[in-house]
């Protein structure tokens, strides 16, 4: 196996000639080129490498604590400021609610004292979900066990690991000695299983007498990027949450034009009211770009039409789709089966006092947030 080399500039980097190695390059090359807050509004103190073992190039990202920062590059908002603070408020037990604030609170100070945003993320494209190419065990080894290396004061985390679609992947890195503490539970959707489904059938029926229509954002223009932007704000930002991932304009153009997402837009009379962006790795597709105008009456059903583009897509085009985190009720009627995502946590070449945090973490997981994902089915 070829020694795993790390690059900081884009120039540098031999990208494979290959369908990912040319999707990394029109990807990462803008990331490298400007501040990465031009692209992603709340991506702070982040810096980017790629990592590269043969034929496969991974993103890397090397971050430190912002209060502000999306979770896609601070585990700090990822498990204290929004999946903590925020999360808790969907419980609807204001008793419940309480105690975890109170618990949360001292624990949130220790681990900014412990530096827990002081990591290094592996795979890390600034998404919401980071899908694998085809991997090597031989090239996950290679990674597993540079990386600390290159990073002796930092835990090397691998993002977006799970048992479902990437069990080698998962077990692999087990056996090099990282710690799998829960990030999510996620979705996987087969477009064919879910054809079978009655829910599906109905929703069917739902655009089939619609009057949107779905248009390939390419033929919007320019002018049309500014409500994109705003549809996806609508619901994740303000809906949701401020901590993912604030997609500027500039994101979506350079998205457009490079294709590094197909984004699909839902029109009404000269009217954009929703818009579904995916992309594809691996025999997967995901969305990590999608909104709708949530202003408008639930009647004209614009989430059951965009998550029905995306079976659609993903049946066209032969993928099984990575439908994300939440709304569980609603992916579960159509096929979707839940599994746990994980962040693969290297920490063994630390100080006991830099592992404490990532062992309190999984301890916690393990213990209240698994059962509460199996008892609320979020």
């Amino acid at each position: 196996m070829s020694p795993v080399q790390l690059y900081s500039h884009q120039a540098e980097v031999a990208w494979p000639d290959s369908y990912d190695g040319h999707y990394a390059r029109a990807y990462l090359t803008p990331f490298f080129e400007q501040e990465p807050r031009r692209l992603i509004a709340n991506v702070y103190n982040t810096e980017l490498r790629v990592a590269q073992v043969e034929d496969l190039v991974l993103p890397l990202t090397l971050s430190d604590f912002h209060p502000a920062n999306s979770y896609v590059c601070s585990p700090y908002s990822h498990y204290v400021s929004y999946g903590g603070f925020e999360e808790v408020e969907r419980l609807g037990n204001p008793a419940a609610e309480q105690l975890i604030r109170l618990l949360l609170r001292p624990l949130a100070a220790f681990l900014r004292r412990q530096e827990l945003d002081r990591v290094v993320y592996v795979n890390n494209w600034l998404l919401s979900t980071n899908l694998y190419p085809a991997l090597q065990p031989a090239q996950v080894v290679a990674l597993a066990e540079a990386l600390p290396e290159y990073f002796p004061d930092r835990p090397v985390i691998f993002r977006s690991v799970d048992g479902y679609r990437n069990p080698l992947l998962l077990e692999t890195l087990r056996r090099c000695g990282y710690r799998m503490v829960l990030s999510r539970q996620v979705y996987y959707q087969d477009p064919w299983v879910a054809r079978t489904k009655k829910q599906f059938k109905v929703d069917r029926s739902v655009m089939r007498r619609s009057t949107y229509r779905f248009v390939d954002a390419r033929e919007l223009g320019e002018e049309a990027i500014p409500r994109l932007c705003e549809l996806y704000r609508l619901l994740y930002l303000e809906k949701y949450s401020y901590y993912n991932p604030q997609f500027t304009e500039n994101f979506v153009r350079i998205a457009l034009e490079r294709q590094l997402l197909l984004l699909w837009a839902l029109v009404r009379e000269g009217c954009i009211d929703g818009v579904v962006g995916y992309f594809v790795r691996n025999g997967v597709m995901t969305q990590p770009f999608f909104g709708y105008d949530t202003r408008l009456p639930q009647e004209l059903a614009l989430y059951r039409l965009l998550s029905l583009k995306t079976l659609l897509e993903g049946e066209a085009r032969g993928l099984l789709v990575h439908a994300s985190a939440g709304v569980g009720p609603f992916k579960r009627l159509r096929g979707g089966v839940a599994t746990i995502e994980y962040n693969a946590v290297y920490d063994r070449h630390l100080p006991a006092a830099r592992r404490l945090p990532w062992t309190l973490l999984k301890v916690l997981a393990d213990k209240v947030a698994v059962p509460l994902f199996r008892h609320y089915g979020f």
